[in-house]
């Protein structure tokens, strides 16, 4: 009879992911997280990492403007994640707006401000918080 693993889930620290968020590990041994050849991130990491530099074109500027006035967020990144064509972009945004507010309709909320952007786009990767 072959022993019995122990197994554990284990929340990793910094910034979230949707492949990285949790790594489930069997012993000392996580499970590879796959990136596709030529991706400099796994698939959300775009909108977890407010870290990085301000909007890096002209359109993720003015997005980042629309919802600076409509939330005045703590944190906030736009990431054109669609390889520059501007039709998919990860958003994270923290604001003291959503203090007390469930996540859906937080959502709802950055979706109505970019309501007239979004009908052009093919996705978005959402993720709100409150301060």
């Amino acid at each position: 009879m072959l022993p019995r693993a122990r197994h554990k889930w284990l929340p990793t620290s910094g910034s979230l992911n949707f492949a990285a968020a949790n790594v489930w590990q069997s012993g000392a041994n996580p499970l590879p997280i796959i990136q596709p050849p030529g991706r400099r991130s796994t698939f959300a990491t775009e909108a977890f990492n407010a870290e990085q530099d301000g909007p890096s074109n002209n359109y993720e500027k003015y997005l980042s403007s629309k919802l600076m006035d409509a939330f005045e967020p703590s944190k906030l990144s736009v990431r054109d994640i669609s390889g520059g064509c501007g039709s998919m972009f990860a958003i994270s945004i923290v604001s003291k707006a959503f203090k007390g507010v469930s996540m859906i309709q937080q959502h709802r909320m950055v979706n109505e401000v970019l309501a007239d952007e979004m009908k052009e786009w093919h996705g978005v990767q959402l993720n709100t918080g409150a301060e």
